[in-house]
């Protein structure tokens, strides 16, 4: 079926306008669109919608190939032969029977791979890392990555401990009297305090970037009951006290609690 897909994206690319004037750079943005909306319905657990969003994404991805093709740069056979390649090499434990005790062991191997692969060419395990990615996954990318090498906290213990003692640096700072490097110092301890949470969710097998996500829309959930409730009993919300905005917002916080 991916034959029969190739073909339609080549009668696109001659006969349709639109497909015909699209470029390397012109579907970037397309590119991240279909991302971040695969990403939606992998979360909201939509077979459909995933299903949808997949086949989006594999024409982009397709369609960035053929454009490469119809410059000359490369053949589809090319890309596919060079990722079985790096599987197969990368995987040893799979396809050349080296023993392994865990994943971790699985990481190391990998690193260890990917660096005689690159000898000779000023190789950093961070080299890859991609500039365009949001800050929260870039973090946890960066660790993941140094991890495989051993740089990285033996527990969560540990990383608990770097957790505290950034607060404390944070709040040092916020106290401090010394205004003119106030907020650039500010705002620095603030990204190390940051760097140390989203260790600690990689510690604790948590994504990041997802648990924020989560906890923002539990919040737009339940900031939305509250508005609701006060449209309810008929209540400016603007004019409202902060406790009277406190005590609701307690009771829909109980509510959504119970309900799941």
């Amino acid at each position: 079926m991916v034959h029969e897909l190739i073909k339609v994206l080549k009668k696109l690319r001659r006969e349709c306008p639109w497909d015909r004037k699209q470029t390397l750079q012109s579907v970037r943005p397309l590119i991240k669109s279909e991302v971040f909306e695969l990403d939606s319905a992998i979360q909201e657990k939509n077979i459909d919608k995933i299903v949808e969003e997949l086949g989006d994404l594999l024409f982009l991805l397709l369609f960035v190939a053929r454009i490469l093709e119809e410059k000359k740069k490369i053949r589809f056979s090319k890309i596919t032969k060079r990722i079985k390649d790096k599987l197969v090499r990368r995987h040893p434990h799979v396809f050349k029977g080296v023993k392994v005790k865990n994943i971790a062991e699985i990481l190391k191997n990998w690193e260890r791979i990917k660096q005689k692969e690159k000898k000779g060419k000023n190789y950093s395990i961070l080299a890859s890392v991609p500039e365009g990615l949001p800050a929260l996954p870039k973090a946890q990318l960066v660790q993941e990555r140094v991890a495989r090498v051993g740089f990285d906290f033996s527990d969560y213990k540990g990383v608990l401990k770097k957790v505290s003692e950034e607060v404390t640096e944070l709040k040092k700072e916020i106290e401090s009297r010394r205004k003119p490097v106030r907020l650039r110092r500010i705002s620095e301890e603030f990204g190390d305090l940051l760097f140390s949470l989203v260790n600690l969710a990689r510690h604790l097998d948590i994504d990041a970037e997802s648990s924020l996500e989560k906890a923002t829309n539990k919040f737009i959930k339940r900031f939305m009951a509250l508005e609701k409730d006060f449209l309810k009993n008929k209540k400016d919300l603007i004019k409202s006290s902060l406790k009277e905005k406190d005590r609701v917002w307690e009771r829909v916080k109980t509510k959504s609690t119970f309900s799941g």
